[in-house]
């Protein structure tokens, strides 16, 4: 009587794994297909290979739950060299001059922040078939006002940092919760850092 349930069990592991292993080999030998370039650009290309080697996986933000065919998200995002934090003032000040004339960058430039606090990865993107950029915020206080700077670099090599926009962060809208939440967190980070 008793090896009934442990036969049943086993049976059931045993097809509860065949199942997830072919529904996992089915998903493996589906092509992914992605868009690429700005919004000009209405193709899509065959993207597969960087989903299956593991280094982007999909950005579920449809409304229907589905996976982005435009943006997605790296798996372990390229840490900066100290080259690269030394050029982000000057562009993340262009992107707050173009966007917000009104802002004195001047001393910011003469003495920026650790940006190791201030840079968060938000997703990847192809400029091109194959060629995957990805794209970070950049949190920053000026004189008494938040902003956030979006910028990519090139996904391979790090290098090719361009700023992409700046927004400032102002009043309670929930579109910005995500920046205020951070804003909080780099206070946190840097209060600890003194």
């Amino acid at each position: 009587m008793k090896c009934w349930p442990k036969r049943l069990l086993s049976g059931l592991t045993l097809l509860t794994s065949l199942v997830a292993w072919s529904y996992l080999n089915a998903r493996a030998d589906e092509k992914v297909m992605m868009y690429y370039g700005g919004f000009e650009v209405e193709e899509l290309f065959d993207a597969s290979q960087w989903f299956a080697s593991g280094q982007y996986k999909p950005r579920n933000i449809e409304a229907d739950g589905g996976s982005s065919n435009v943006t997605m998200l790296r798996a372990k995002p390229m840490p900066f060299t100290r080259a690269e934090y030394d050029e982000l003032p000057f562009i993340t000040a262009s992107e707050i001059r173009d966007e917000y004339p009104d802002v004195d960058m001047t001393q910011w430039i003469d003495n920026p922040p650790d940006f190791s606090y201030r840079i968060r990865y938000a997703y990847s993107a192809f400029a091109a078939p194959n060629k995957p950029e990805d794209y970070y915020y950049l949190y920053l206080e000026v004189a008494g006002r938040r902003f956030v700077i979006t910028f990519s670099r090139d996904a391979q090599s790090g290098g090719n940092l361009a700023g992409k926009d700046a927004q400032e962060v102002i009043g309670d809208y929930a579109s910005q919760a995500m920046h205020r939440q951070i804003f909080a967190e780099i206070e946190v980070l840097e209060r600890k850092a003194r």
